[in-house]
């Protein structure tokens, strides 16, 4: 099936892009945090930007009609290499330490609003903003949030790897509080592909205590084996609390590549309940991570992209539950207007 012939069938919303702001911010993603030092393992230069004018080309190429760009602070990686800039006379260590979290916290705002802005100036574009419990305050950082939800945005966007936290810190239960509150979804990374990520499990803490809680989990878990490991935790939580959700992102591929049968990516999916999935693409990190070739007719790829909506389309899913998952779930939890 043409991908143009699947999304012309079905309203296609893509919950879960990353988008940079220049070529420059490209650069420093790609070399300082994605292939950092002398184990990178990826091409030389990132092989796709990212940026406004390369996400409509995408949104164009494949039809998508709406994409959520997701703030991805990538400040915990900042903050810790600041610290060996810092003078070892305690006084000032202190006052440089403040002055340091006052510089990302800035940074961080800074690139809230030119995400809410660049949403609220292109319609098939919506966002979710970064925040980083570590380094912001918290009164500055639930005020950040306010300002950006009452503006526009969508949700929140946390790596808490990064940051250097889990999410059973108990540091995070004033932003859960407000969240549920204000029934402000939170999106984050939990899998096991790396050592110290945050995984599914610490999160049952917090749900405990915020049954409530909009929680949606990149990538459905992404254990090492499908169907184990925290994707059996995420599972377990889906089924406990009823407004935890997840997206495919980096799973779709998978089933193009062979590593995850269909009927059982399906039964999986059943088992979470097909409302509560949502479709994305992880697009531009995914290329970045895995390029593949690039389409003749542009000068960046989007091979991971292509191969996740050719799941999506043909997945052994009823036409209700795959037009849930391609766009209605989204619409329907963040209150996107048409």
């Amino acid at each position: 099936m043409d991908i143009l012939d699947f999304t012309r069938s079905v309203e296609v919303i893509d919950a879960h892009i990353h988008m940079q702001r220049s070529v420059a911010h490209t650069q420093e993603l790609y070399h300082y945090f994605l292939y950092r030092g002398a184990a990178r393992s990826g091409p030389a230069n990132p092989p796709v930007i990212g940026t406004l004018d390369q996400v409509q080309a995408m949104m164009e190429r494949t039809g998508v009609r709406h994409a959520n760009v997701l703030m991805f602070t990538w400040s915990g990686m900042y903050y810790r290499d600041g610290q060996f800039t810092l003078p070892d006379d305690p006084a000032d260590r202190a006052r440089a330490d403040a002055e340091l979290r006052q510089r990302i916290a800035r940074r961080i705002c800074d690139y809230n609003e030119w995400v809410l802005q660049t949403a609220l100036q292109n319609r098939n574009l919506s966002c979710f903003v970064g925040i980083d419990p570590v380094v912001m305050d918290e009164r500055a950082m639930l005020a950040e949030i306010e300002d950006k939800i009452r503006r526009g945005a969508k949700g929140v966007k946390s790596q808490f790897t990064d940051c250097g936290i889990l999410a059973n810190d108990r540091r995070l239960w004033p932003l859960y509080d407000y969240l549920q509150a204000h029934e402000i979804p939170l999106q984050m990374v939990c899998a096991e592909w790396a050592p110290g990520l945050n995984r599914p499990a610490h999160c049952a803490e917090a749900l405990a205590d915020f049954p409530k809680l909009r929680l949606i989990f990149s990538h459905i878990g992404h254990g090492h084996h499908f169907g184990q490991g925290t994707d059996a935790e995420f599972l377990e939580l889906a089924q406990k609390y009823p407004y935890v959700c997840g997206d495919l992102s980096l799973r779709l591929p998978e089933v193009i590549d062979g590593q995850i049968a269909p009927d059982a990516l399906v039964a999986h999916l059943r088992r979470i309940g097909t409302d509560r999935v949502f479709y994305g693409s992880n697009f531009s990190l995914n290329e970045m991570l895995r390029p593949g070739p690039a389409p003749s007719e542009f000068d960046f790829q989007m091979s991971e992209t292509l191969k996740g909506l050719a799941a999506l389309a043909t997945l052994p899913l009823t036409e209700d539950e795959r037009a849930d998952i391609a766009g209605r779930n989204f619409r329907r939890w963040v209150g996107l207007g048409r």
